[in-house]
């Protein structure tokens, strides 16, 4: 799992009996799955995970925790009992209905995510307290509650999100104008970064694209 501000569940439709969440993670995280064995996973959008609170999605931050709340085991009954994956999918979908909240930290947050998304990342948290309206302790208070990240950690998972977008899709053979676009310092900033979110450089990430691909 490559950093982009989501959680997922991932849950094991099989003879085995086991599901866990991926929180949000600032670097690549594994989970090893069992041979023989169907997956079902559901990415959350960010600050959308139902089955946590704002305490728990800042302490789990990074971590891979089994499912064990009483939601969790609701959802892993349902999903596999379903023999395809639109059937999971309409079960899941039934059951989220159901326990989803709404609040008005939650809609600022939306909003905040919003900005981020639309400067690409781009943006300082000066600049969004700004556009937002509030300090940047408000502000990384709500990321901190809904995400486990700052919103500065926060701006730089979407910027990485589209630089490996644009290297998934063979858009750019250059690194450096990369660098250029994406407002690094310079390349080897750049190198460095990527490397700590993915544990490879964006070139040995770019040749097993091609390979994989």
């Amino acid at each position: 799992f490559l950093p982009d501000g989501c959680t997922n569940l991932v849950i094991a439709c099989g003879k085995y009996f086991e599901a866990h969440m991926v929180y949000n993670t600032v670097e690549a995280v594994s989970l090893e799955m069992k041979p023989d064995t169907e997956y079902f996973a559901i990415r959350f959008e960010p600050g959308e995970n139902p089955f946590s609170k704002g305490d728990e999605i800042k302490a789990n931050a990074g971590k891979i925790l089994p499912a064990e709340t009483e939601d969790l085991k609701k959802i892993y009954s349902l999903v596999t009992k379903e023999p395809t994956f639109e059937q999971r999918m309409a079960s899941a979908s039934d059951f989220l209905k159901t326990i989803e909240t709404k609040s008005s930290t939650k809609e600022l947050f939306k909003q905040l995510l919003d900005i981020i998304i639309s400067k690409n990342g781009l943006i300082k948290i000066s600049q969004l307290e700004e556009l937002a309206g509030y300090s940047s302790r408000y502000i990384n208070h709500l990321f901190d509650m809904n995400a486990g990240l700052s919103a500065k950690q926060f701006c730089n998972i979407i910027k990485f999100q589209l630089v490996l977008g644009e290297i998934n899709r063979g858009e750019s053979n250059s690194f450096s104008k990369i660098a250029a676009d994406y407002r690094f310092y310079d390349q080897s900033h750049f190198i460095h970064e990527f490397k700590a979110y993915t544990g490879m450089t964006p070139s040995d990430y770019s040749e097993a694209m091609k390979i994989a691909g």
